[in-house]
């Protein structure tokens, strides 16, 4: 699970075209590593199988791992899933990993500066509960790189639309797109009836951080679309303020025509309201 970049954390562990998990960027897999490359400890086995459901398996060539504490449901944690899948390993608490790691305890965010690092030594994550970061033992989940998420969006059914709150399989979905391996990050996606959201909910965001080409370019990045975000949040307020204050056609303190000589002007009733609020 991977912290938000800023002060916050991201629900677990931390694009560029019209359509959604189906695409791929030819040019990102073409430099991937062969299978004659050397591979790390932490490497998914390439045995092809079904899970339960009949899905047969979609394997990635790029080592990805995690390292699970058991705090979510087994039957809705997507990195359990993931297993299931033969898409993920499990990590033993003090096992290394020499890839990228999203943890909340990460320093700087992943960037496409990273590429390099997941080609060769793959990508994993911290599966734990945002209710329980105090029961990891971070200090035994040994890595040189670890990483945080920069601003994304959940769409996940737990936490959907909420920032920072990635589960399992959208962290690394995430750091997959952000890296240039965007068809690793639609294979994960694919086991999920709901992964398809994820790449059109954070579209925009994804296809911003790709284009940085370092953790500082990215935290820039972050910074501006966060400025944007609350300026839109800003200027909604003020039209709905303006709106309320304006009178509009469905205010329904107007005075009856019919009835002028019988009730008292509302505009004189709302200025004696007006003047008790003040008091």
């Amino acid at each position: 699970m991977g912290k938000r970049s800023k002060t916050h954390g991201s629900s677990s562990r931390g694009r560029g075209s019209k359509r959604g998990p189906s695409r791929t960027h030819q040019k990102h897999d073409d430099d991937q590593p062969s299978d004659n490359d050397i591979k790390p400890d932490s490497i998914v086995n390439s045995d092809g199988h079904t899970d339960n459901a009949g899905e047969s398996t979609r394997q990635i060539d790029t080592p990805v791992a995690m390292w699970d504490f058991d705090h979510c449901d087994p039957r809705r944690c997507s990195g359990k899933k993931l297993a299931r899948l033969g898409l993920i390993k499990e990590l033993k608490v003090g096992s290394p990993f020499r890839g990228i790691v999203i943890s909340p305890i990460g320093t700087s965010v992943v960037s496409p500066a990273d590429r390099h690092i997941v080609a060769k030594d793959g990508l994993a994550v911290v599966e734990c509960s945002w209710a329980r970061l105090d029961d990891v033992p971070f200090s035994k989940l040994s890595s040189p790189h670890e990483r945080l998420l920069p601003y994304l969006l959940a769409t996940n059914p737990t936490n959907y639309g909420k920032p920072w709150k990635l589960n399992c399989v959208e962290a690394l979905a995430a750091a997959f797109y952000i890296t240039g391996f965007d068809h690793h990050a639609e294979t994960l996606l694919s086991g999920f009836g709901w992964g398809e959201s994820f790449w059109k909910v954070n579209r925009m965001y994804l296809e911003k951080y790709q284009t940085c080409k370092s953790a500082t370019e990215v935290d820039a990045m972050q910074n501006a679309i966060l400025a944007e975000l609350q300026e839109s949040y800003a200027q909604a307020r003020r039209e709905k303020d303006l709106e309320a204050n304006s009178g509009s056609p469905e205010d329904l303190l107007v005075p009856n025509p019919n009835h002028t000589q019988l009730i008292p002007d509302v505009d004189e009733a709302s200025d004696s309201d007006e003047e008790d609020d003040n008091e």
